[in-house]
């Protein structure tokens, strides 16, 4: 009997820092430019973090209470 093999589910290591990730939550709803303009990435970078944080997400399913 071959026994499973107990694999951890690792976070990726970000540069973000817990100051950052408060801000874009705080203020995901602003558009990518502003927020360039507060946070040193990328707007992939900024993309990508908000899809990580579920931010996407939660904006898709608050769209229809507008």
């Amino acid at each position: 009997v071959m026994k499973q093999s107990q694999r951890k589910l690792v976070a990726p290591t970000s540069q973000w820092t817990i100051e950052q990730d408060i801000y874009l939550i705080e203020n995901s709803a602003l558009n990518l430019n502003e927020l360039r303009k507060h946070l040193p990435y990328t707007e992939d970078q900024i993309r990508q973090r908000k899809q990580i944080l579920g931010l996407i997400r939660r904006e898709r399913q608050m769209r229809p209470f507008k």
